[in-house]
């Protein structure tokens, strides 16, 4: 119920605190209120903070949903608690491997992604991408704890082949 400025000014105080502290290291995700004050955030601490305008982007969600039918399911699907959800753990057993060879080392989750050691996600890498040390693998899976990696005795053939890309011209 508060001015969507006063709110924003508010963020605008958090975020100056939290740069006092020389020795930060943590990702710090700031929510405003106005898109157009988003450009504070960036000027005072622009390496600090990244800014989220849930209001634009609830809106832009809202008109692309109502653009292209079936779009607002899988958002529910992908996002909401029911179903399958996004998790993302490390396995040393996996490190070194490409990425094509772990799609079949995760039992009851599919492997959909990586994310670097230094933050980066990359989502659906190359198959000959190499899971590097300190990397982690982000997987579609029932829940947290209904997924392992297995021991690697697979049969890589019976995995089938990806189907390839199709861009298809407008």
């Amino acid at each position: 119920g508060e001015d969507p400025d006063e709110s924003d000014s508010k963020m605008v105080r958090q975020v100056l605190s939290l740069k006092a502290f020389e020795q930060i290291s943590c990702h710090v995700v700031v929510e405003m209120q106005d898109i157009d004050n988003k450009s504070l955030i960036k000027l005072v601490a622009p390496e600090l903070a990244e800014v989220v305008v849930v209001h634009d982007i609830i809106g832009r969600l809202m008109i692309q949903c109502a653009r292209e039918p079936g779009l607002a399911y899988i958002l529910e699907s992908l996002m909401g608690f029911e179903g399958d959800e996004f998790y993302i753990d490390k396995w040393k057993q996996i490190e070194g491997e490409k990425f094509i060879n772990i799609v079949c080392r995760v039992d009851d989750a599919v492997p959909v992604g990586v994310k670097e050691k230094d933050g980066t996600i990359l989502l659906n890498p190359d198959d000959n991408y190499i899971i590097g040390e300190g990397c982690s693998i982000l997987c579609l899976a029932e829940d947290n704890d209904t997924y392992t990696v297995n021991d690697g005795t697979y049969d890589l053939t019976q995995c089938g082949n990806a189907p390839q890309r199709v861009v298809m011209e407008t």
